[in-house]
């Protein structure tokens, strides 16, 4: 058998980033080509798998007219949605609108047809095929086609969400509506990832689709992948068209993935090697589904004959016959007459809602999220603790206004009846006060547990969670902990902080010591420090600290515990001046795991400078450079003589590290001074101090 040259790159298509456009994703937003590469890397029978396949498709080909009209072939489908805290949603309409541009777009009845350029309009394919949500549940029970659950991973998506709620794949098609999959980073964003039929039709199967992009292209292109086409960038220029590339030769070869709509442009000039029907080089066929331009509206001939034989292969493993057998059609309820609009019971009631932290008087919106088979029209909610404190309709907006956790009841209906026993949970919105726990300064040493408790919340979304711990610390006895030698990857825990009141200090900052250690076989946990000025319904980013950044001992594979405080780290950020001028401020250390050794934290500070009287002796203040490495220049000007002048260095706690000036008489003028780093000097934040006859002003130095 002829080998093909076929190749998945994991360079230039890791990740597959895009910024954001709910309609026409741009860049690199398909992250099928590392998926598959990840795939195989797991199990290298799978590339076997994949050429046998080939072989299949190319002994398929020598029968198969794509040009003959077919009869329809109709594909159950099923959208599972899954959410977390509201995120990650997507309406009824929003689905069923999904499957009409499918429909569409494979049928080539889409509007923007007649856009497809003269020269490849000949090889622009209509595929007889048809996807109609399922009706019929696995248990034989009325459904929508729709599957609502919550799951944390949706907001870090992987294979392993797919594990929430999933379908035989052998039965329906499966799709997973996530909130934001793993490997993007806003506001960069991966838009969804498909799963080859030649890696099995088994558990995993189907397509992970970003909520944002539900409304474009993005489902036709990674539904294309499923059905075997590649991209038509694959593997760049390539050579024959029928063993390199994508395997089509009725699509251009393209050199790399493009998101432009530029019609001139044409990246390879080897288009006529092979059984290519143009017989010349011609321009790229940016109108292709499977390409990354936002003016796609095509598959092609050659592409949908693979496609076909995908859906008429009745290998076992990796085909998908049996997917539109009449006696599947039959089981999912999907046959002819097809049900376009059933009324279900609803089972499996559950209801989701925007923020689950709110400030006094502030409004929570609930939602329906009732889980397999129907669409509520009839709605019967009971908020303890909220005003209305029952509701009869949809999306109820509920308003808090004293401070506490509450519970929710809801039971939702039909014209065929109301789902009973209704769906309570209990303690789910979390209510703060107005006014801060804390004025500043705040000192957390992990010591009295107690306070700790008080003072402290966990929320661990997987893994094992911060633990407050005796097993080791920086100063005292007590610190919290992570386990997080045997945590998954993705695994996440949060610690969030009471309130605070930045206002009553210049200059606040919070420091931390941190004691983390790398696995020998590596380890990228990220460390994340996030602030909150709403009691937390909403949360801005501060710093991240990387593992590398973190790593305070050498890396190994037991059980990392400090030996001693030269294994804890110093950590120190400096709030800017809006959220400094805030009265009300929340504070999270997000940890997410990724093959790395334990994390301590000990001596949570948060403090700042008060406030002085204006120094109008000592003016023209200058610090040079800020920061420094080894030296600086320090200069200034005193408007009048000083009787008792003292410059002194402090640390981040006040105390005094060194006095440079020592109460000495100074004559007005301009006076330069050099500062240079001593040995006992960390690198961090320091006060310059200056006392000009008990006038006092104070400047920021930062030390490298």
């Amino acid at each position: 058998m002829k080998k093909l040259s076929t190749t998945f790159l994991g360079l230039g298509l890791a990740f597959c980033l895009n910024n954001v456009s709910a309609q026409a994703p741009t860049g690199n937003w398909c992250k099928t080509d590392e998926q598959t590469q990840l795939l195989e890397q797991l199990d290298p029978s799978i590339i076997q798998q994949r050429e046998d396949f080939e072989t299949y498709i190319q002994n398929f080909k020598q029968t198969y007219d794509p040009v003959a009209k077919k009869a329809t072939i109709i594909i159950p489908i099923v959208f599972h949605v899954i959410t977390w805290n509201g995120n990650g949603n997507a309406t009824k309409a929003e689905i069923e609108n999904a499957v009409n541009v499918i429909n569409q777009d494979f049928k080539r009845t889409n509007l923007d047809a007649s856009n497809t350029r003269a020269i490849f309009a000949p090889y622009a394919a209509s595929l007889d095929i048809e996807f109609r949500l399922a009706r019929k549940d696995p248990n034989g029970n009325c459904t929508e086609g729709i599957v609502r659950v919550e799951d944390s991973r949706t907001m870090s998506a992987t294979d392993a969400v797919k594990a929430a709620s999933r379908w035989d794949p052998k039965k329906y098609f499966n799709v997973w509506i996530v909130d934001l999959i793993d490997g993007s980073s806003p506001p960069s964003y991966i838009a969804g990832y498909a799963q080859f039929p030649t890696s099995g039709i088994d558990n995993t199967y189907g397509v992970i689709i970003d909520n944002s992009f539900l409304s474009g292209r993005t489902l036709t292109h990674e539904i294309g992948h499923c059905f075997n086409l590649y991209h038509t960038f694959q593997s760049g220029c390539g050579s024959n068209c029928g063993s390199s590339g994508d395997l089509c030769c009725d699509t251009p070869p393209v050199s790399t993935s493009s998101g432009s709509c530029n019609t001139s442009e044409n990246t390879c000039s080897n288009d006529a090697n092979g059984a290519d029907p143009y017989g010349t080089d011609v321009l790229d066929q940016i109108e292709n589904y499977m390409s990354y331009n936002s003016c796609q509206n095509m598959f092609s001939l050659d592409q949908k004959t693979r496609m076909m034989a995908v859906l008429n292969s009745t290998n076992t493993t990796t085909g998908l016959a049996q997917l539109w057998a009449s006696s599947n059609l039959a089981f999912t309820g999907t046959a002819d007459p097809y049900e376009t609009n059933p009324v279900c019971v609803p089972w499996g009631a559950d209801f989701t809602y925007n923020k689950n932290r709110v400030c006094e008087g502030e409004s929570v919106t609930f939602s329906d999220l009732n889980t397999y088979n129907a669409t509520p029209t009839l709605w019967d909610w009971t908020f303890v603790g909220g005003t209305p404190s029952t509701s009869n309709v949809a999306n109820p907006i509920i308003t808090y206004n004293t401070a506490g956790s509450y519970g929710v009841t809801y039971s939702p209906g039909t014209t065929a009846g109301y789902f009973t026993p209704a769906v309570s949970k209990n303690n789910i919105i979390t209510v703060s006060t107005i006014t801060a726990q804390y004025m500043l300064p705040f000192v957390e040493g992990m010591e009295n547990t107690t306070t700790y408790n008080n003072d402290w919340e966990v929320v661990t979304q997987s893994g094992n969670g911060w633990q407050n711990v005796n097993t080791a610390a920086y100063t005292g006895s007590r610190s919290v902990k992570v386990n997080n030698v045997t945590n998954a990857t993705n695994d996440i825990t949060e610690l969030i902080s009471t309130s605070f009141d930045l206002s009553s200090m210049q200059n606040p900052f919070i420091t931390w010591k941190c004691a983390y250690a790398k696995k020998t076989t590596g380890g990228n946990d990220i460390l994340t420090l996030y602030s909150s000025i709403d009691c937390g319904a909403s949360w801005q980013i501060l710093t991240i600290k990387s593992a590398s950044s973190m790593s305070s001992a050498p890396a190994t594979n037991v059980a990392f515990t400090p030996s001693g405080t030269a294994q804890w780290k110093d950590n120190l950020f400096t709030f800017n001046s809006t959220l400094a001028s805030k009265t009300n401020v929340r504070f999270k250390f997000h940890f997410k795991s990724n093959g790395g050794n334990n994390i301590y934290l000990d001596d949570i500070n948060i403090d700042g400078t008060v406030g002085l009287e204006e120094n109008k002796v000592i003016n023209n203040l200058n610090i040079f450079p800020n920061p420094m490495n080894e030296s600086a220049v320090l200069s200034f000007g005193l408007s009048q003589e000083v009787k008792n002048l003292s410059i002194t260095m402090r640390d981040v706690l006040g105390k005094e590290v060194t006095k440079i000036i020592n109460g000495q008489y100074f004559s007005a003028g301009r006076y330069t001074l050099s500062i240079d780093k001593e040995k006992k000097l960390q690198s961090g934040l320091y006060f310059i101090e200056f006392n000009a006859d008990n006038k006092v002003t104070v400047e920021k130095l930062i030390i490298r």
